[in-house]
């Protein structure tokens, strides 16, 4: 899939004043982001290592913006590190520090954890680029949409315990209810949660672009008016928790972590791996949701394989500084191509500012109070939660809703892990609810309306329209297992529950359309099997695939049985089967003349007897051995013929060397060669004799001679051929009708 521009996306000249702001209010959007993500990262026990934290969570920004936008498929793509694997990664960081200085009583807190971050990055940078690399972009697509919600969701939810967690600076497992109500405490989030909320207002009131940055910058503002109003200092700020205190280290801006000097506890990280797993499975299924959200937002189609690799190398190269991971943000790419902005300068510039955030140290961000950090982590939190249960509610089924609000519960009590099944689970047994809705009969008809392609005498199809009620034809489709085979034995219960004179006595399953079935099938059609033998049924099969075949042999479902007598090639062939042995049942009264077109009750009066006598005198009699040729394919028109014993098969093939294809078996008292005889074209199929026929032909040059001696003998035989051919039309269209009901 390659990346395809709307007109006047590409080679226009660029809006230089938009692109500029565009890219100073998502590069400042983003840096305020990446300083809540390390703050939430190293809170509480591990707020020694806030400072380093932030300032490569920052660092990661630039290294993760820039690749993205100068390799991304979309232009305007803007990446940096992102919620989902940070939320995830701060409740591993806590549990971590938790059990450390148990399990590793010699190992360094910080430096341990800031291992865990970086091969938590790296993994997903090779899992990135090795699905891009292998194709594999739009795999994550069939995940159910409710339970990419339910992640999404659940992301929200966590990333408002994040943000209580950074504002009353305690760990994830200390964020309890009496923390909260807690009275020297509640200083601390109330604000915070009040910015939060009148950003969420705000946003929905007024969804500009200059909203949320005018928000930061005003709450940055009051914070500090109202402590020189009150007399106070940003020390006395420190002190109280409602800044920052970094440490002086932070300045001196080093590329590598310097928490790796200390010794870290290897046998612990190598423990965590299955949630290392986890995130990096999340941080690719977030990486292809954004990146699907961003086709449907800018209208332009994303090559998803080239990003994941984009994507992979950015991330490979965040791990060597401690980053975590990171790729698309919808809303900072979003937002550019809603004012107008266009072109990579756009993320570049983003990541400029993030440089510039690095830059600045720890005085710039020791200015930021944490009711602005944790509050724009609420922020996100409440937004990403109402959008999914409150903006796309009515575009959910009730059951969807509830696997969604499900996802989001365990999401929230017990962790992202847990949620992972669970919403796997959840993804299962949606597909069994929806696909069980999916009937297995795709058709279901009876003889009199489903027939075979073998055309037969008069007499022989009146009896086939009497007793065809008796076949019945069940065309089945899609994979059989649990969810839909109860439906096919209750449709079959409901045809046997009926007084025995209604009931079939041949009941035909084809399974042409079928790509397989499961044990619950099989066992389906055991009882299916027993149930007609008791019943005097015969239960026949078409259309099987090999594989198929072998599991309802080795079942015992036919066993015994042989193809030509329990099980066919097709329906056609099974269908004459079961009406050759109707047939078998009742004594057929053909009719005795010599013409196979008609009966003599077709005749009108005196003059129809007289012009039917000199038609005869018209044709002539000729046998064909077994085995010969009548007709030929894609030759001139020929004569027509009417069959008076015998039988022949019409064959097409589609090239002169492929396998012939039954089109249709004609039996005695039918006529063959009527359309390329009428309309004079060349023949569009073979007519081969499979047994010694006797018929009349009746040439062209003799049709002519009977139109100029003998008119009312051409117009019998043309209203008598005209018959039959609209008995074959009426035969079609209640089959179609049969099909389309």
């Amino acid at each position: 899939m390659s990346s395809h521009s709307l007109p006047g996306e590409q080679g226009g000249k660029q809006n230089l004043p938009a692109t500029i702001a565009a890219g100073l209010t998502v590069g400042s959007l983003s840096a305020f982001a990446q300083i809540s993500f390390g703050a939430l990262l190293f809170s509480g026990s591990l707020s020694g290592g806030m400072g380093e934290g932030v300032s490569h969570t920052l660092l990661g920004g630039v290294l993760i913006g820039s690749v993205m936008a100068l390799g991304g498929s979309f232009p305007g793509t803007v990446a940096r590190p992102h919620e989902l694997p940070v939320i995830v990664l701060a409740l591993l960081a806590a549990q971590l520090a938790h059990r450390l200085p148990s399990a590793a009583p010699g190992a360094d807190v910080l430096a341990t954890v800031t291992v865990l971050i970086m091969v938590s990055t790296a993994v997903f940078g090779l899992t990135a680029l090795l699905l891009g690399r292998w194709g594999a972009g739009n795999l994550f697509r069939y995940l159910p949409f409710p339970v990419l919600g339910g992640f999404v969701a659940g992301t929200g939810g966590l990333l408002v315990k994040g943000g209580l967690t950074v504002m009353l600076g305690v760990s994830a497992d200390q964020l309890t209810w009496s923390a909260l109500i807690d009275p020297a405490l509640l200083g601390r989030w109330l604000p915070g949660l009040g910015f939060a909320v009148l950003m969420v207002v705000g946003t929905r009131r007024w969804p500009s672009w200059r909203t949320i940055p005018i928000f930061m910058i005003s709450g940055i503002a009051a914070f500090h008016l109202l402590l020189g109003l009150t007399g106070g200092s940003l020390g006395s700020a420190m002190v109280g928790g409602l800044v920052p205190s970094l440490p002086a280290e932070m300045a001196a801006r080093s590329l590598v972590p310097a928490a790796l000097a200390g010794p870290v506890a290897w046998r612990e990280v190598a423990a965590s791996l299955p949630d290392i797993l986890a995130v990096a499975f999340l941080a690719s299924l977030g990486t292809l949701l954004n990146a699907s959200a961003i086709e449907v937002t800018v209208r332009r189609e994303l090559d998803f394989n080239r990003d994941l690799q984009m994507v992979g190398l950015a991330n490979l190269l965040a791990a060597l500084v401690g980053s975590p991971a990171g790729f698309h943000s919808l809303s900072s790419t979003a937002l550019p191509d809603q004012m107008g902005a266009r072109g990579r300068a756009v993320g570049l510039l983003a990541a400029l500012v993030c440089l510039a955030a690095w830059l600045g140290g720890p005085r710039l961000l020791e200015a930021i109070p944490f009711a602005v950090t944790g509050g724009l982590l609420v922020f996100l939190g409440i937004s990403l939660v109402a959008n999914w249960l409150l903006d796309r509610r009515s575009f959910l089924s009730p059951l969807e809703n509830s696997v969604l609000l499900a996802i989001l519960v365990v999401t929230m009590l017990a962790g992202w892990v847990a949620a992972l099944v669970a919403g796997l689970v959840l993804a299962l047994v949606l597909f069994v609810v929806d696909y069980s809705r999916i009937s297995a009969v795709r058709s279901l008809m009876t003889g009199r309306t489903r027939r075979s392609h073998v055309d037969r005498s008069p007499a022989r199809s009146r009896l086939l329209e009497r007793y065809g009620d008796s076949i019945l034809v069940i065309c089945l489709q899609g994979h059989l297992f649990f969810g839909t085979a109860h439906i096919l034995r209750r449709t079959i219960m409901e045809r046997l529950e009926v007084p025995s004179a209604s009931r079939p006595h041949w009941i035909l399953l084809d399974m042409r359309l079928t790509s397989g079935l499961d044990a619950s099938a099989l066992y389906t059609f055991q009882r299916l099997a027993q149930i007609c033998e008791s019943a005097g049924i015969e239960l026949l099969f078409s259309g099987l695939s090999c594989d198929t075949l072998r599991l309802l042999l080795r079942s015992g479902i036919l066993q015994g049985g042989r193809e030509g007598q329990h099980w066919f090639a097709d329906l056609d062939h099974g269908l004459e089967f079961c009406e050759n042995e109707l047939l078998s049942l009742h004594t057929v009264q053909e009719s005795k003349e010599p013409l196979a077109l008609m009966e003599a009750g077709e005749l009108r009066g005196q003059g129809d007897q007289q012009a039917f006598e000199r038609l005869l005198e018209c044709f002539e009699a000729v046998s064909f051995p077994a085995g010969s040729t009548i007709i030929w394919q894609d030759q001139p028109p020929g004569d027509l013929i009417l069959l008076l014993s015998g039988r022949v098969v019409v064959e097409r093939r589609p090239t002169p060397q492929g396998a012939p294809m039954r089109l249709r078996t004609m039996d005695p008292g039918t006529c063959v060669g009527e359309i390329g005889f009428y309309l004079g074209t060349p023949t569009s199929a073979s007519v081969i004799c499979e047994e010694e026929v006797r018929a009349l032909r009746l040439s062209q040059s003799a049709l002519a001679e009977l139109e100029k001696d003998a008119p009312e003998a051409a117009m019998l035989l043309h209203r008598l051929v005209a018959r039959k051919l609209a008995q074959r039309l009426i035969s079609t269209n209640q089959l179609a009708t049969a099909l389309a009901g």
